[in-house]
């Protein structure tokens, strides 16, 4: 119950802080203000604000960054952690930029939030959205949709393996839909210190509600169907899911691993050791930088 109710504040907070819980606008203030106090890499091109797909009353954008050289590259999907509610891809912009420059076409994308009035499944079906628009217009940026990776963190790693398990059902409506057919394959995926199964969580009354706007016991299929942990299947693409040893979402995502290992889906398991929830936030930090290092020797093995 201890770790539950651990799991829970961590996922609402986005990350341990020493304010206490932070509003969407004050999460936002904190995350430009990053970028305002420590230099972010320089990259050959950038593109900010990309329109990906506008539902009703929303315009999704993405950012996009490409290393110099005419490619074409191996592609990169990244997603924002925040618990749902919290943050934008800016949080993300240090790390995109550090992947960039190791050969990498990436693109940092935003979602609609629950603070913003969007159901689960429609985070879900924006980011299933933009995994979309990216494979269609990959090569525009000098990228090879056909090598192609998504990774998140927190939040953005449950969202980063809903994408992966959930990129072929019909139970989702993304919101952007392709002009002609485009390939759905995924090289490989990276989901960090993601929550994986709600079901669990959902079982202490009243503590997910708020996410889904009714209990698990109402709604158990719904709890499922928002779980990664439930469409695990063998013909999965490689994983590396990442996690400090400090998380509270440490036993979290072992189970993760180990129902990938059950189902004989390929999976590296990477504990870093010292660390706590959010580390891939700081890019100016060593602990952020050796974050990347590890996905990108991942990225590396799978897709170069």
């Amino acid at each position: 119950m201890k770790y539950l109710i651990l799991v829970v504040l961590v996922l609402m907070a986005g990350s341990f802080l020493m304010l206490g819980c932070e509003t969407r606008e004050e999460s936002i203030i904190r995350e430009r203000s990053y970028l305002e106090q420590y230099p972010v890499e320089e990259v050959d091109k950038y593109y900010r604000d990309v329109v990906y797909a506008r539902p009703v009353g929303h315009e999704l954008t993405l950012d996009v960054s490409a290393p110099a050289g005419e490619g074409p590259f191996p592609v990169l999907m990244i997603i924002h952690g925040g618990g749902w509610e919290l943050h934008t891809n800016t949080i993300m912009e240090g790390m995109a930029r550090y992947i960039t420059n190791r050969g990498y076409v990436v693109f940092n994308i935003n979602y609609r939030t629950l603070p913003e009035g969007a159901s689960m499944e429609e985070i879900v079906e924006d980011c299933l959205g933009a995994f979309l628009w990216i494979k269609e217009h990959a090569a525009n940026y000098k990228g090879d949709p056909q090598r192609f990776a998504v990774t998140g963190d927190s939040a953005g790693g449950h969202l980063a393996a809903m994408v992966l398990t959930r990129k072929d059902s019909d139970t989702f409506s993304p919101v952007y839909k392709p002009k002609e057919t485009v390939d759905k394959s995924i090289t490989c995926a990276a989901p960090s210190y993601g929550v994986f199964d709600f079901t669990s969580i959902g079982k202490i009354p009243g503590l997910t509600k708020d996410w889904f706007n009714e209990t698990y016991l109402q709604n158990p299929e719904r709890y499922r169907k928002l779980s990664p942990i439930f469409h695990i299947s063998s013909g999965l693409p490689p994983q590396l899911v990442m996690v400090g040893d400090r998380d509270p979402l440490y036993p979290e995502n072992k189970k993760y691993v180990e129902a990938l290992k059950e189902a004989g889906a390929p999976v590296e398991f990477y504990v870093y050791e010292g660390q706590s929830h959010a580390f891939l936030n700081n890019y100016w930090e060593e602990s952020g930088q050796k974050g990347y290092d590890r996905i990108i020797e991942f990225l590396d093995k799978h897709m170069k």
